[in-house]
């Protein structure tokens, strides 16, 4: 049975359920492909941003230093669509 700070994900590569470890001890950073913004927000969008904090709550909360990049596109569209006054 796995410790109470083992987190397991699944690797799509290896197509296995396996034990999250950092390449630095201590350490965790992850990057996440944010919301591509193009119309209407939707459930979807909050889907990645709660999944993703709770992995990095997960990470803080055994002491790990936890770095978190997210990269959100599209935003210069959805601007010119409000200025268009479409909504």
């Amino acid at each position: 049975m796995a410790e109470m700070t083992e987190l397991r994900v699944y690797n799509t590569m290896t197509q296995q359920k396996e034990i999250l470890k950092p390449v630095v001890d201590g350490k965790v950073s992850m990057y996440v492909c944010g919301v591509t913004a193009y119309d209407l927000s939707h459930l979807g969008h909050g889907r990645a941003a709660v999944s993703f904090d709770v992995l990095y709550r997960f990470h803080f909360y055994v002491n790990f230093m936890c770095g978190f990049s997210v990269k959100i596109r599209g935003l210069s569209g959805v601007m010119k669509m409000c200025d268009n006054s479409k909504f």
